[in-house]
């Protein structure tokens, strides 16, 4: 069984991550064996995790390319195909593959994390658990009668697997990207505008269309946000995408092709705030990353 008391000791200083990350359903669960030079490409619709139990293998999407070697966990981010390819004799992958319920993104991909500590455990549970609800390792074939309680440890090692991800690449991690602290309505509001900008980086929203999405004034909005985040809605908005912004222009997109995804009018527009946001140009950060 679970143990609850150590799902604390793990939950310690990341209670709002757990209060984000709430995974909703499994699609796929199970081990795949590769060969030396085999490929496999996926389709990656829904929030991928890997963990190589032996030998080592190349992934590689969106422009990144990572050696994942024995021991090694991986985050793939949802809508993105990837292609896995074996470095040696063969390599024996396990994959999980979910949905998250909640908007807040799981800004981990491109990084590599090592089994250990409290990671190996909840990896070890992960995949003993998930056997048990997809025995075959195929979404197609779940258990003739799924134990509810499988199913449950499933979704609770995978939770808390992310989150200790999570926590491990940086500790300011936990205040940026789920910066609402509170409780009490105001505070489920602030985080349900987080939510709605974290969904819309691709588009302009204004104050009032989120009064009309989440049924207040313009005034509580802006007042509940700041209350609970110390910045302002639009500020907070501006820092998102300039935030994407950086992750996009470290994967080799042109600078009009980000302009045009996060919403800027222009590729001025899009300049100008990138160098008042970050202090340089974006050719100028570009260049700072290859040094």
């Amino acid at each position: 069984m679970y143990n609850t008391g150590m799902e604390e000791s793990i939950l310690s200083g990341g209670r709002r991550l757990k209060d984000a990350l709430t995974l909703s359903s499994i699609f796929y669960s199970g081990y795949r064996s590769l060969k030396k030079g085999e490929n496999c490409f996926e389709g990656g619709h829904f929030l991928t995790v890997i963990f190589a139990e032996s030998g080592s293998f190349t992934l590689k999407y969106q422009g990144i390319s990572l050696t994942v070697t024995e021991s090694f966990i991986t985050v793939i981010p949802p809508q993105t195909p990837y292609t896995l390819t074996c470095e040696n004799l063969k390599a024996r992958i396990f994959a999980c593959e979910f949905a998250l319920s909640s908007r807040i993104p799981v800004d981990i991909d491109g990084k590599l994390f090592f089994a250990s500590g409290i990671k190996l455990p909840l990896i070890k549970r992960l995949i003993r658990s998930s056997l048990a609800v997809f025995p075959k390792g195929d979404c197609s074939h779940t258990a003739e009668k799924v134990n509810p309680l499988d199913e449950h440890l499933v979704k609770n090692c995978a939770e808390i697997l992310l989150i200790e991800c999570i926590k491990s690449t940086d500790k300011s991690v936990i205040d940026k990207n789920y910066p609402i602290s509170g409780k009490g309505e105001s505070a489920k509001t602030a985080t349900k505008i987080y939510e709605y900008l974290t969904q819309n980086l691709h588009r302009n929203v204004t104050l009032e269309e989120l009064a009309d999405e989440l049924f207040f004034s313009v005034s509580y909005i802006k007042t509940a946000f700041k209350k609970h985040t110390g910045t302002t809605v639009m500020k907070a908005f501006t820092s998102m995408k300039i935030d994407r912004a950086k992750k996009l222009i470290k994967r080799g997109s042109s600078f009009s092709k980000i302009a045009n995804d996060l919403g800027f009018s222009s590729l001025q527009h899009f300049s100008k705030t990138f160098t008042k946001e970050v202090g340089a140009t974006p050719m100028e950060y570009k260049k700072s990353l290859s040094k």
